[in-house]
């Protein structure tokens, strides 16, 4: 029996159609199947609803402040509450479990906050100053992160981050503050303009 050339095509096609269905389903991309990142250990939030998992403050930065700190509070069970500095008035929102869970895997797990430091920030741009330029910053805040989870609390506190990040791009410890700085504050603006 001689196969014709149409049913040819056909049964490369649907050969082709089977091959990649086979290399779908392989690759784990159904519904509920784990995602590529979810590779990395699952963040364990604290018991408490209320407890605040992540805040951060950029500091009076050179003004009075009306507003008591911190600038950006968000709790385990995903209110995320923004205080103007200059008023004091508050903005309230919601992050879904999901949202709350991206934002911690990004603190934690890629900018791996746990492992920043003070000290480890300061130390780098002492031996990055030492060649040149040094830069001397006035006016600016210090901002202070805090997070907890997966059954730790660390706060990171530095002044003028952006600024020396600007000036010392390699220093990779700076490069993560500034990046979680950088998110924290967008969220808070996006939750201050009501979004």
């Amino acid at each position: 029996m001689r196969i014709s050339r149409h049913q040819q095509i056909a049964l490369v096609i649907l050969l082709a159609l089977v091959a990649g269905v086979v290399g779908w389903l392989d690759a784990g991309c159904w519904a509920g199947d784990k995602k590529p990142d979810d590779t990395k250990p699952a963040i364990v939030l604290p018991r408490d609803p209320k407890a605040v998992v992540l805040s951060y403050d950029p500091g009076a930065g050179g003004f009075i402040r009306k507003g008591p700190p911190p600038y950006l509070r968000i709790q385990a069970d995903g209110q995320v509450t923004v205080t103007n500095l200059h008023d004091g008035a508050k903005k309230e929102s919601k992050l879904t479990a999901r949202q709350l869970d991206e934002l911690l895997r990004f603190v934690i797990q890629d900018k791996d906050f746990f492992t920043v430091t003070e000290a480890k920030i300061a130390d780098a741009i002492k031996a990055a100053s030492a060649n040149g330029p040094f830069i001397a910053v006035g006016g600016a805040g210090t901002s202070v992160i805090a997070v907890q989870a997966n059954g730790k609390k660390h706060e990171v506190s530095y002044r003028a981050a952006s600024a020396y990040l600007q000036v010392y791009p390699k220093i990779e410890v700076l490069v993560r503050f500034v990046a979680v700085e950088k998110r924290l504050s967008d969220l808070a603006a996006s939750v201050a303009k009501g979004k």
